[in-house]
Formats: C-alpha cells, structure tokens, sequence
C-alpha cells in the first residue's frame, strides 16, 4: 500500500510541474500579446500627434502669409491714395529686393475700361465686387497710356532673410457724382498659391477703398 501511495504522490507532483510550466509559457505568451497590443496604441497615438505637428506647421505658414498679403497690399493701396485727388500717372515701387517698377493707376468708369463689365481698369473683378483670382497674371492688362501693369510680383522680406515673391493686383474704378473719387481694389497673395480653401491654401488678401 504505502508503495502504491508513492506512485500516486510522484504522479501528482508531476502533472503539478507541468501545469506549472504550462502556466508559465501561456503568462509569456500574454506578456508578448500585450506588448504588441501597447506598441500598436503607441503608434496610433504617436501617428495622431505627428497629423496635430503638421497641421499646426502648416496653419502657421498660412498666418504669416496671410499677413504679409495685407500688409504689402496696404502698402501699395497707401502709395497709391497718396498721389492726390485725380492723379492718374505711374507711381514707382521698390520692394525688399530692390526691384524699381512703375505700377499703373489710371481710373476708369464701371464697365468702361479694360477690366471688363465689374471694374473700371487692372484686374478682373467678379460680381462681388472682388478680384477674380481665376485670371491669370499675364492676362491682367497695363494701363494703355503709360504701359505700366495693375499687376505686380511683389518680393517681401521675411525672417532670419528669406525673401517671399507676392502676386498683388488691383482695379481701379471711376466713382459716379464726382471726378475726385475713385474706388481702388486691391489684392495680394503668395506667387503659385491656389487661391483658396484647404489646410496648404492661401485665401488672397482684398483691400478696397474710396479717395
């Protein structure tokens, strides 16, 4: 009997070792499985951060030219309210490279001039009453008197001396009642940029004003 009781305690210890070993490889096996699990979160999450960096890289190159678009259009809308009541002559521009251009401002009626049925001479405007971005920069047309453009590639200065080259145009349009008031329309965007919408678009910047 006592024989007997040993086999059935050795057998007992043995099927216990090899629960034991069996437990141990499938806590491995679990060990595995959660590090794969852990490393797939790790990459989606790292994945989301690296959309949110791109994005935020992106926004930020569109505020700097969305600035620098108003500011050089303000700049030349400034230059040219400057010139005085009824002044129709070229105006002369030096931008950041010190690129000399004579820029045309002579007015027209609506309608009358060479900017088609919404403007009076320069760029195109649509029916809003804003610049058609659609026409191309070659197809805006000079002032036939003097031949110089409504359209100009305008290079700016940026930080740490890059230099941006702007597309800036603008209309110029005779007000009715009175010869001394003309309505300048102006705009300016990044050379090559679409004109709008999407995370890499540059809205164009549109100034107007009466003097």
């Amino acid at each position: 009997m006592r024989i007997l009781k040993r086999n059935h305690d050795c057998k007992t210890h043995d099927v216990s070792g090899k629960a034991r070993l069996l437990r141990a490889g499938l806590e491995r096996g679990f060990m595995m499985l959660e590090l794969m699990i852990s490393m797939v979160v790790l990459s989606v999450g790292l994945a989301g951060i690296l959309v949110l960096m791109l994005s935020a890289m992106y926004t930020d190159k569109r505020s700097r030219n969305d600035t620098g678009s108003t500011m050089i259009a303000e700049h030349i809308l400034e230059q040219i309210t400057a010139q005085g009541l009824q002044a129709n002559g070229a105006l002369q521009i030096t931008d950041c490279a010190g690129n000399v251009t004579n820029i045309a401002t002579a007015r027209a009626n609506l309608g009358a001039g060479n900017a088609g049925p919404n403007g009076g001479n320069g760029a195109s405007l649509t029916a809003g009453g804003i610049l058609d971005w659609t026409q191309a920069f070659a197809a805006v047309p000079n002032d036939p008197a003097t031949g110089a453009p409504y359209a100009i590639e305008y290079v700016a200065c940026g930080p740490n001396g890059q230099q941006i080259t702007y597309d800036v145009r603008w209309d110029v349009i005779q007000m009715p009642g009175s010869a001394n008031n003309r309505l300048t329309v102006i705009g300016a965007r990044p050379k090559s940029q679409p004109q709008s919408g999407g995370l890499r678009y540059v809205v164009p910047a549109n100034l107007r004003t009466v003097d």
